[in-house]
């Protein structure tokens, strides 16, 4: 992963609404390049800097919002974990746009 520290300096310059909507920005990127089939290690690299951002993020948040981030990077974890898996790609490309579409929602920029 590029310098954790400077991707972590730039990421919390953001209110935790933005912050947010870089993560679903993040995740949706994840699904598209499990779909066009990118190098697995950009796609771990993209898991653990997503798991990150929740990390960095949650502690700002309205607490209801703090248990699904939570979730999330749970799942985060456990794929990154797992993959590569070639039998179950179309199911990370499905979950990565899902938890793009939660976040988003969670952050409230859709209806701002």
């Amino acid at each position: 992963m590029r310098d954790l520290e400077k991707v972590q300096a730039r990421y919390l310059r953001d209110q935790w609404p933005v912050r947010l909507g870089n993560l679903a920005s993040n995740l949706l990127r994840l699904g598209n390049w499990v779909q066009m089939r990118h190098s697995d290690e950009a796609i771990v690299e993209l898991i653990r800097e997503s798991a990150w951002f929740i990390e960095w993020t949650v502690n700002d948040t309205p607490t209801d919002i703090m248990a699904e981030l939570a979730d999330l990077q749970r799942e985060l974890c456990l794929w990154r974990r797992i993959w590569p898996q070639e039998a179950v790609r179309h199911v990370l490309v499905f979950r990565a746009r899902r938890m793009s579409e939660q976040v988003l929602r969670l952050s409230g920029l859709l209806t701002a």
